[in-house]
């Protein structure tokens, strides 16, 4: 009989508060085995003998019985292993009274499928469902996998015949044992794991049945917790008397969990090991791009090759190796509701090692329809190209083009050849994926170190000589991490890893999707923070905060620190979910010069006066006025004559230009700890014609002959001067 009852509970068992007789205690029922038909080694009897350990077969020393369960201390037969090929064996069993007979089937019997039950009929052990056996679904330690059939009998006759096997190749010969009737079996707990893996904040379903014959009382339950990690709590839902329940855990870590069946006389327990860990994930670029702005391609060419370069590097002479490198991923089976990415990291595998760091940034969505592979300097997104920094240039911040970019995501140091390494994890990494609506990232590296003297060069998914990362075998640079339901705080303020001003007031973020109600504590300091800690080893600056916010007391933060700050969740359906290490520092910023036009094409009379050119520039800077605002230097680096600037400490500025060339102006920053900059350069010529002849985009009209500009009767009458002239190169006469 199933049962599924749970009432009282006594000496920390559920009880039925009702009386039964206890059941038959003595195991023996099987006097005697004869074998026909086989000259193997005979069977052997062994009264009561059944337990884990006990020898199967009687020609086979080294075959024993797993985990026997429920028929612990029955009578068994050793049957004889090289009986399963004799085409008419027979085993006659002697009883002395009534019960149940066991046989049990290896499951590769018929099919050789050891995953699903034996395949009889056909000639195969048809003589089984013949004479009335039918299947069970109790589990027994035998063979790669097994089905335990069963036939109740009476005592009379007091012989019961079973036949062939006649399957033999890798089965094991079938097994017997036997039961008297009214023997109490204990409680089998059926449809319960021994493991289960479970997602932070999802539940654990189990719909347990116990199988019982319902002496001396019927089975109840009791679910209890065998160990768990520190501080972490287990609820059992409705209670932990339900045979079905739903399990949750505060806490990522390893539990055990145990069940144990009652009925009145004898106990089942049985294991259940649960492991609440965040599902993993690898990610390998499909596409990669290096852009050149070197001595070998230059800024309209490209590098696409094997191996994928990140250079800064210059010999002082002719050799000048200016590149970044891009890489492209499809996140989009990953874009789905309530799930997100976290704890991502890098893995890669080089060519050639580097001591300095690299540098990882983000593409903004809005241009990471980007086609990696036409792609060069002069389009690509993220660096400065109107107009493209001098050929062979040194690469710097200011190469870049910060509208086209995330905050910086990572900075990583490359591994020894032929060695997979990885970097530490980074929570704004997690924040650019997941902020994706798209499916598409492109990552961009960069290196700042100057004339390098050494590349970075790592093997794309391509190259036939890298090295495939053992665990997933994928190539090239791996995005890596954990991908789950959303149960933590994200989206802090401040960004992470950006420089803040002292007198910030507050920590903001975004809560999870919500389970129950939130709450949450709030950790902040300038220590390493520890993840074993149960305050991280930060300063608890808040708990219980029922928002997304906290004040931060004035005063509190300092000048030149680095502080590091978690949020941790508490939903009171859900339990409690650890944060993440969120940073931001007190340090100087670099003030931003933006130019309005950074190159101009200009000429001489283009404000009236045929003496001058005028440039009108328009500047803005901004920067957070530490550690004291910015003062401004506007100064020229070059240009055919000499030019007053006056005043030079604005944004805006015009200037009169007077002799004909290129000009370059640079505006400086100042913010009394760093110093940012931009350049504008400018071209003034003799005519507007010259002006437009300077820009790249200039095609000269077909119809102007004399090109200056116009079509007009001087191109007409150099049209006209020239009819019916041939080319002196032909040798045929004009027609």
């Amino acid at each position: 009989m199933k049962s599924k009852l749970a009432v009282i509970t006594i000496a920390g068992l559920v009880l039925l508060a009702q009386s039964g007789s206890a059941g038959v205690t003595d195991p023996n029922i099987i006097k005697e085995v004869i074998r026909l038909n086989s000259t193997k080694p005979e069977p052997v009897l062994v009264n009561g003998g059944l337990m884990q350990g006990a020898q199967i077969f009687s020609d086979r020393t080294n075959f024993f019985y797993g985990n026997v369960g429920r028929f612990a201390g029955l009578d068994y037969i050793q049957t004889t292993m090289d009986d399963k090929t004799i085409a008419n064996v027979q085993y006659k069993i002697g009883v002395k009274k009534a019960g149940t007979l066991y046989l049990i089937i290896d499951n590769r019997v018929g099919d050789g499928n050891a995953s699903d039950p034996p395949s009889i009929g056909s000639g195969v052990m048809d003589w089984v469902p013949a004479m009335g056996f039918t299947a069970t679904s109790y589990p027994i330690g035998f063979s790669e996998g097994s089905t335990v059939y069963q036939l109740a009998f009476t005592g009379d006759p007091n012989v019961i015949t079973l036949y062939e096997q006649n399957d033999g190749s890798s089965r094991a010969m079938y097994a017997i044992f036997a039961a008297p009737a009214g023997w109490n079996f204990p409680p089998a707990i059926l449809n319960v794991p021994t493991s289960s893996q479970v997602e932070p904040g999802d539940n654990l379903v189990i719909n347990a049945t116990i199988d019982d014959d319902d002496g001396p009382l019927p089975s109840t339950v009791l679910w209890s917790v065998q160990s768990k990690p520190g501080g972490s709590t287990v609820v059992f839902t409705p209670d932990n008397t339900s045979t079905d329940v739903t399990i949750s855990f505060s806490h990522l870590g390893d539990y055990i969990l145990k069940i144990a069946a009652f009925d009145g006389e004898r106990t089942t327990e049985q294991t259940v090991q649960v492991s609440v860990r965040l599902p993993t994930f690898t990610l390998q670029g499909d596409s990669h791009l290096d852009i050149c702005n070197d001595s070998n391609t230059g800024p309209s060419g490209r590098h696409i090759a094997v191996r994928s370069e990140v250079r800064n590097y210059s010999d002082g002479a002719t050799t000048q190796r200016r590149r970044i490198a891009y890489y492209s991923y499809d996140i989009s089976e990953f874009k789905q509701p309530g799930k997100a990415f976290a704890n991502t990291y890098l893995g890669m595998n080089a060519y050639r090692k580097r001591n300095q760091p690299i540098h990882v940034y983000g593409i903004r969505e809005e241009h990471d329809n980007y086609n990696l592979s036409t792609g060069s300097w002069n389009t690509a997104p993220g660096v400065q190209n109107t107009p493209v920094p001098p050929l062979n240039s040194e690469i710097t911040i200011e190469t870049l083009d910060t509208a086209d970019l995330s905050p910086r995501l990572h900075s990583v140091y490359i591994p020894e050849q032929g060695v997979w390494e990885y970097s530490p994890a980074s929570a704004a990494l997690d924040e650019f994926l997941n902020a994706d609506t798209n499916g598409k990232v492109i990552l961009m590296f960069i290196d700042y170190a100057p004339e390098s003297s050494s590349s970075f060069e790592i093997h794309s998914r391509t190259s036939s000589a890298s090295y495939a990362e053992p665990e997933t075998g994928l190539k090239g640079i791996l995005i890596k991490g954990n991908y789950m339901t959303q149960t933590w705080a994200s989206k802090p303020n401040p960004a992470i890893h950006t420089s803040q001003s002292t007198n910030i007031s507050q920590l903001s973020w975004t809560n999870p999707p919500t389970a129950g109600s939130i709450t949450c504590d709030v950790f902040l300091g300038t220590a390493e923070p520890n993840m074993t800690d149960p305050t991280y080893g930060l300063d608890t600056l808040a708990t219980g905060v029922s928002g997304n916010s906290v004040a931060i007391p004035s005063g509190l933060l300092e000048v030149n620190n680095v502080y590091y700050w978690v949020v941790e969740v508490h939903d009171s359906v859900a339990g409690t979910t650890r944060g993440f290490v969120w940073s931001f520092d007190t340090n100087n910023t670099m003030p931003v010069v933006t130019i309005e036009k950074p190159i101009q094409y200009l000429w001489l009379g283009n404000a009236g006066d045929p003496s001058y050119a005028r440039a009108v520039i328009n500047a803005t800077v901004t920067d957070d006025n530490f550690p004291e605002p910015y003062t401004l230097l506007w100064e020229q680096i070059s240009g055919p004559a000499s030019v007053l600037i006056d005043p030079n400490n604005v944004e805006d500025i015009v200037l009169d230009l007077a002799a004909t060339g290129t000009y370059i102006f640079k505006l400086s920053a100042d913010d009394g700890g760093l110093v940012g900059s931009a350049t504008t350069q400018i071209y003034v010529g003799a005519t507007p014609c010259d002006a437009a002849k300077a820009k790249p985009t200039y095609v000269q009209m077909p119809a102007d002959f004399n090109n200056d500009c116009y079509v007009d009767l001087s191109d007409l009458s150099e049209f006209a001067s020239a009819w019916l002239q041939c080319n002196v190169s032909m040798d045929a006469p004009c027609n």
